[in-house]
């Protein structure tokens, strides 16, 4: 009551507020890292960014291990800007190959799983997707975030949300014990 906050209260918002914006990718990458970048475009200007660290995720499509590396293939989607995780309702921009130098379990790094990597710009690659060349940008390996599976309970459910909603019509306003609701005489 003396005009000053209580130090407890303000520790409490502090570590909520930090939290709450955990990024997936360290600090020094994500400032040295250019953002924003799509496969397409560092292709179209592919000499600048070559050698470049680059922040960029997606989906896992596939994951190959090679004799000596581990090469893993993503559908590039924008990252949030407050978590770096991919943004599911985003459209696709194209698709970018991560080298690892070290093993990589396919079934845990494996397909439709989230992914957000700061690599560097080491070269292009030549591939087909069915019958069709591709041009992979190949990036090397400095720092992964794998996501967990995410859990919303909305497409969990096959008709959508297991209770009815606050806006549906027919929600039931009244107290659970007095479902329908009873008449008191």
């Amino acid at each position: 009551m003396n005009g000053r906050p209580d130090p407890l209260a303000l520790l409490t918002l502090v570590l909520l507020v930090i939290g709450g914006c955990a990024h997936g990718i360290s600090r020094e990458n994500r400032q040295s890292a250019l953002k924003d970048l799509t496969p397409e475009s560092i292709l179209q200007d592919f000499q600048t960014y070559k050698g470049r660290l680059v922040l960029i995720g997606g989906e896992i499509i596939k994951t190959r291990n090679l004799k000596d590396e581990t090469l893993i293939e993503v559908l590039q989607r924008p990252l949030s800007r407050s978590t770096g995780r991919p943004l599911e309702d985003k459209p696709a921009d194209g698709r970018f190959l991560v080298k690892y130098k070290e093993f990589k379990d396919p079934y845990v790094y494996g397909q439709e799983k989230e992914i957000t990597v700061a690599g560097v710009v080491v070269g292009k690659e030549i591939s087909k997707i069915g019958e069709r060349e591709y041009t992979f940008v190949l990036l090397e390996n400095r720092e992964t975030h794998l996501w967990p599976e995410r859990t919303d309970t909305y497409r969990d459910y096959p008709y959508g949300y297991p209770y009815r909603p606050y806006w549906d019509p027919f929600y039931p306003w009244w107290p659970y014990p007095y479902y329908p609701p009873h008449r008191y005489y």
